[in-house]
């Protein structure tokens, strides 16, 4: 009866840890004096039943020089161009943004996010910032085609905002 509890214990943990290396994380910070960032990562399951980043959301502060921009990275697949965005909040629309796709190399389509009809990066981050601070990092944006989730881990918001509090002046 102990072996066949040991073998069970066993089994159990080996289930448990492969589950655990699958899962990927939702968010991640990159913070210094010199930068600043928060990625945000939508999640979908692939063919082989694992999940991968799809869509890339990066808010970015560069201390040195007083920039502060919102980056988007997709699949090579993504059609380049002009794409409206809408961030969403408990099914309602509450901004628009405006993205110009472009092909970065064979791997990724990438963006800056602005406000609709505005031209300024820092706009785009202040407002989506604002927005996401409200939303304590749960929150959608929606595309013309896609629906992309976000659920901030709540340590790396609370860290990325003290970094941009701390060192961008």
């Amino acid at each position: 009866m102990c072996r066949f509890f040991l073998v069970l214990v066993w089994g159990l943990n080996f289930c448990f840890f492969q589950v655990q290396a699958e899962v990927l994380p939702t968010s991640t910070t990159q913070l210094s004096e010199n930068q600043c960032r928060l990625d945000l990562y939508h999640l979908e399951k692939n063919r082989q039943k694992q999940f991968v980043s799809t869509f890339q959301v990066a808010l970015i502060t560069d201390n040195q020089f007083r920039q502060r921009f919102v980056a988007l990275k997709a699949g090579i697949d993504h059609p380049a161009g002009f794409e409206n965005i809408r961030y969403f909040r408990t099914g309602s629309p509450v901004e628009v943004f405006t993205a110009n796709w472009r092909k970065n190399g064979n791997l990724h389509t990438v963006a800056r996010l602005v406000l609709l009809g505005g031209t300024s990066d820092k706009q785009g981050f202040d407002v989506l910032t604002k927005l996401i601070v409200e939303d304590k990092g749960h929150f959608e944006l929606l595309s013309d085609a896609d629906t992309y989730r976000f659920n901030i881990q709540p340590n790396d918001l609370k860290a990325f905002l003290t970094c941009v509090n701390t060192y961008y002046h």
